[in-house]
């Protein structure tokens, strides 16, 4: 009977000893891992039973709502408020990013430690009376981002436990300055061009301004931008800045020329009439066109001549040509070339002087009465070309015949002294006529 009575005595006493230790279970801290975070995976009704609750605010601190600075040190305050029990008083914090990893340096404080390679703060003695511990948290790094606290808070055991988060971002400062604009200095208008600077640490987007004529095509907000230089396109500054929610960085600047087509120079200016065998080359110049850097010259038909000459004046070599030439100059320079201007009309003729071949015998001469020219180009053979002007050089008739024959055309001159002229496939001839 006796050993029956001890048998009950020391089951008693086992239960009442395992009721008092499980209490107890963990009276100087939590162990490692149990906060609820999504790293740890785990929380205090591992030990503590039931399944957990979520509350707000028993986290808390001093950190400016701006957010932390990194490398600043702050205080940090878990309070735990479950009124459901009257046990002791535990909980567990940690400051982890989404993937688990600790975020800063804990310190610990009066009343609490560190465990789990310093990643976890806990209660170092579980009391009836002591329910907020304070401890210290370093900022980390730049860049860090969001960083949440995790909390784990129990009471008693079995007892309620509660879970509880305080998140708190990086305070932003502004961005740093600019760096430099890559693109071209030099452009034309009508064209686009792609410009671009280096990421500046902590912008979050980039603002762009053009000069006047300009036009921001493509990738405003952002490192790289297409500008279209309208027509009228002013020379300027291409200007960029970095900026975030605290603010913005200072701008680069890229100063742009901005280069219009040439206008259409103006009509050369030069002789108009000309005798090809005495004045075998002859100059024309134009006042110039805004915006050319160099001309370009054209002599119409090919055959008049050859021009050449890159600035505002040029030299006509003329070639054995009777008839109008036309001079023109377009202005040319980086970006591209204007039109032609209006031709200047040029006479080209042989002069007086030159003495027809004695093996040919030609006639020309006026009726008066029939108001008619008459030429005798019998010993003349193939295309003719004839024309007469007076002795100023303007022009009265010009016509193609056919040689070989006498040849009649009624034609109305006044009185005066006039020159006509013939050239077959191979000669040049001239003979003055008298009309009364």
């Amino acid at each position: 009977m006796k050993r029956k009575f001890l048998l009950l005595g020391i089951i008693g006493a086992f239960f009442l000893m395992s009721f008092g230790a499980s209490e107890l279970f963990y009276p100087t801290g939590a162990p490692p891992g149990h906060t609820g975070s999504p790293g740890d995976g785990a929380n205090c009704t591992a030990c503590h039973g039931g399944t957990a609750t979520n509350s707000a605010g028993w986290i808390t601190s001093n950190i400016p709502p701006g957010g932390y600075v990194p490398g600043q040190t702050y205080q940090i305050t878990a309070t735990n408020t479950l009124t459901t029990s009257t046990g002791k008083y535990g909980f567990q914090v940690s400051p982890q990013n989404v993937a688990g990893t600790l975020m800063g340096t804990l310190i610990a404080g009066t009343n609490n430690q560190l465990v789990g390679s310093n990643k976890y703060v806990t209660h170092t003695l579980a009391n009836l009376t002591d329910n907020s511990w304070t401890f210290s948290w370093v900022a980390p790094v730049a860049g860090s981002g969001s960083v949440t606290f995790y909390g784990a808070f129990a009471r008693g055991k079995p007892g309620p436990v509660t879970l509880s988060t305080l998140s708190v971002n990086e305070a932003l400062s502004a961005p740093g300055p600019a760096g430099a604009i890559a693109g071209p200095s030099s452009v034309c208008q009508g064209n686009s061009e792609s410009y671009s600077i280096a990421a500046v640490s902590g912008a979050t987007s980039y603002t762009w301004s053009v000069p006047s004529g300009a036009t921001i095509v493509s990738g405003q907000g952002t490192t790289n931008v297409s500008v279209s230089f309208g027509s009228f396109a002013a020379t300027g500054n291409i200007s960029v800045f970095g900026s975030n929610s605290a603010g913005s960085g200072a701008a680069s600047n890229l100063n742009v020329t901005a280069t219009a087509l040439p206008m259409v120079p103006s009509v050369p200016m030069g002789p108009a009439m000309v005798y090809f065998n005495i004045t075998p080359t002859s100059m024309y110049t134009t006042s110039g066109s805004s915006g050319a850097l160099t001309y370009q010259w054209q002599i119409l038909p090919a055959g008049a001549g050859t021009i050449s000459g890159s600035g505002m004046s040029a030299t006509v070599t003329w070639g054995i040509f009777l008839g109008q030439a036309e001079v023109r100059v377009k202005g040319i320079n980086s970006c591209g070339e204007s039109i032609y201007s209006d031709a200047f009309m040029v006479t080209v003729d042989n002069s007086t002087g030159i003495s027809d071949p004695e093996s040919v015998v030609w006639n020309v001469w006026y009726n008066s009465s029939s108001r008619s020219l008459m030429l005798n180009l019998e010993n003349i053979k193939g295309d003719v070309k004839m024309n007469i002007s007076d002795v100023s050089g303007r022009r009265f008739l010009s016509e193609n015949i056919q040689g070989g024959q006498t040849y009649s055309k009624s034609t109305d001159l006044n009185s005066g002294i006039y020159i006509v002229r013939i050239q077959s496939e191979t000669q040049l001839f001239s003979r003055k006529i008298f009309v009364k």
